[in-house]
């Protein structure tokens, strides 16, 4: 009997370990990763970088991350907030990341502000919104309460991310920003509920 308790509770365990693993979407900054002055770039102004003009066509979510490659030394990339990003104001980032291959992953929703580490760059347009949306559900519970289409796209809310970026598993080394806790989704929190209580019952 105690060897039956055993083998329910690890099946528990392994249950609700699994089921709260997502999986997120690494996106190359701009679609093709590469962090530089983009070739069209004006002299700063109103006008929307071609990094935000790829933003838009895409839809970010929590637990996604966007992947930046650039020249270690001659340039970084900042996480700023929006006044900063708005006056390219590199002087108090958020955090800088200059080892030349970064990947960050979004741990919450809402707007996120990157600029180039190097001023004069950043006001020839090497900067970035990305918008967040909420977290990637585990299990389509059928209310189309789900998220509208992306206006300028072709993907239906249910279209994998279009193929520019490379499909990633959580299992994996964590991003460079790891500040993220790992936090376990609904299904793996009930998973470990019913078989503490059917553990007690046994």
């Amino acid at each position: 009997m105690a060897h039956g308790r055993s083998c329910l509770f690890l099946a528990c365990l392994v249950a609700a370990s699994l089921s709260s693993t997502a999986s997120g979407f690494v996106f190359k900054a701009g679609g093709t990763g590469e962090w530089r002055v983009p070739a069209s770039a004006g002299s700063g102004g109103n006008g929307t970088s071609a990094y935000n003009a790829w933003a838009e066509r895409n839809r970010f979510r929590v637990g996604d991350a966007i992947a930046f490659t650039y020249q270690a030394g001659n340039d970084s990339v900042l996480l700023v907030d929006k006044r900063a990003y708005d006056a390219c104001d590199t002087s108090s980032p958020i955090d800088t990341f200059s080892d030349g291959s970064t990947v960050f992953t979004f741990t919450r929703s809402g707007p996120y502000y990157f600029i180039s580490g190097n001023k004069d760059n950043c006001n020839r347009n090497e900067k970035l919104i990305v918008v967040v949306m909420a977290e990637r559900s585990a299990v389509d519970n059928g209310t189309s309460a789900g998220l509208p289409p992306s206006p300028n796209g072709p993907f239906p809310a249910s279209s994998p991310p279009p193929p520019f970026g490379i499909d990633i598993s959580p299992a994996g080394n964590p991003a460079p920003n790891a500040a993220a806790p790992k936090v376990a989704g609904v299904a793996g929190t009930a998973a470990l509920a019913i078989g503490a209580l059917l553990y007690a019952l046994v």
